[in-house]
């Protein structure tokens, strides 16, 4: 094995990622969240990240939006998982690395909430990135709407994207694994989460 670099110590050395997933009411009924969606080129960790979306709405409505692919560093861009999303060494030839594009998403978030559909894979991604590059842009705040869907959508079939997507918001036409169209599903999802009438018993501990 060879020598170790500073920012693959980072993240062999990185203390496990404590974030609490489900939100509470303070949270879940903030008028203002992030909803956010990456996807990774191959089994290597989040630093093989090729894209990532980020939506952002406010009173039920989606006011910005940011989508960009992202070129994996050397070591870290084989591509496993063309045929899932569809993206290889040809769309991320010209596309940025995290670390150009970090600060932007950083200020992008702000201090809002920000929820993915299976936070456990977007939040280690994302602290993945961070480790990596030397970049401080994780949220404080990183929920799951997969969880909160889980807790709040008892019976459901599954609780994959698609399923529980049709469940909160069937108008919407998802294009599964864009991580566009997957961070705007989540977004919806949590728009549905947060206007039920049951928010007390559904998150109560």
């Amino acid at each position: 094995m060879g020598v170790l670099t500073l920012s693959e110590q980072r993240i062999r050395s990185r203390r496990p990622f404590n974030a609490k997933y489900i939100p509470n009411l303070h949270f879940l009924t903030q008028p203002s969240f992030v909803a956010v969606d990456f996807e990774t080129a191959n089994r290597g960790g989040g630093v093989s990240a090729c894209q990532v979306a980020l939506v952002k709405m406010e009173d039920g409505q989606v006011t910005d939006e940011f989508s960009t692919f992202i070129q994996p560093p050397q070591g870290y861009s084989r591509f496993e998982f063309t045929w899932l999303h569809g993206i290889g060494p040809r769309q991320v030839a010209t596309a940025p690395m995290w670390d150009q594009i970090a600060d932007q998403i950083a200020r992008f978030v702000g201090d809002l909430p920000v929820y993915a559909h299976n936070a456990t894979f977007d939040a280690r991604v994302w602290k993945d990135l961070d480790d990596y590059f030397g970049t401080l842009s994780l949220p404080q705040h990183f929920f799951c709407s997969y969880l909160t869907a889980r807790r709040m959508l008892p019976g459901l079939e599954n609780y994959a994207l698609p399923t529980v997507l049709h469940e909160c918001d069937p108008t919407f036409s998802l294009n599964h694994h864009e991580a566009g169209s997957d961070a705007h599903a989540c977004a919806r999802i949590v728009r549905h989460l947060a206007s039920r009438d049951d928010l007390h018993g559904a998150l109560a501990p």
